[in-house]
């Protein structure tokens, strides 16, 4: 009599276990996931290194921007402090200049004054209020004082010139001739005078005159 055990062939087999288990397709599959992780990893690696690059580079560049900055700064200064020394010296060349200027008309009257004096006269006060000048003195004779008129009208600062008096001199020079005379002076780019008195009040300097000969002569 054949005996047949059922129970052994209905029985299944137990699956292999690990990589053999999944065939060569899974093989394959498991390569690709690994190959594209390696990948991946390789790829961000090359950017963190460009981007990491780019960092320091652009961490290079500003610190050699602020360096400029800085020395820029320090120029800047240098040319403030410059600027600003140029200002205080344009000022003391400018007073410099006004107190020039200033002293420029008062010189050129008197010389103006002085060159115009003939022969036979002289001047005793000169007195200066604003542009008006106002001359006193004397003269040997009235020609002289006439001559000395037409000096001061051919002088283009002085306009309007004029003889004020002519007097005889006191007794004992009876040959003396006291007179006067006004004239503005019209040079208005020159210093307006205050006053016809140098400091300390004294009348301004006539200029050198001949002597007075002695009465008789």
């Amino acid at each position: 009599m054949i005996k047949i055990n059922l129970l052994s062939e209905a029985k299944p087999q137990k699956k292999k276990k690990g990589v053999s288990a999944l065939g060569g397709a899974g093989r394959l599959n498991l390569f690709l996931i690994l190959g594209g992780l390696l990948i991946g990893l390789l790829v961000v690696g090359v950017q963190w290194w460009v981007e990491a690059s780019r960092l320091k580079e652009q961490q290079e560049k500003n610190r050699i921007a602020q360096q400029e900055v800085t020395r820029l700064e320090a120029v800047l200064k240098e040319v403030a402090d410059f600027e600003d020394k140029k200002a205080k010296l344009q000022k003391k060349v400018d007073l410099i200049n006004a107190l020039k200027a200033n002293q420029r008309g008062p010189v050129r009257l008197m010389d103006e004054v002085s060159n115009a004096l003939p022969d036979l006269l002289w001047i005793e006060r000169m007195q200066v209020t604003g542009n008006s000048i106002t001359i006193d003195g004397k003269a040997l004779n009235p020609p002289a004082v006439a001559n000395y008129l037409e000096n001061l009208k051919r002088v283009s600062a002085f306009q309007e010139p004029k003889v004020t008096a002519i007097t005889a001199a006191s007794a004992g020079a009876s040959n003396l001739y006291n007179f006067g005379l006004t004239f503005v002076f019209a040079d208005l780019d020159r210093t307006q005078f205050v006053s016809g008195a140098p400091a300390g009040g004294e009348p301004a300097p006539a200029p050198a005159a001949p002597a007075a000969p002695a009465a008789g002569n």
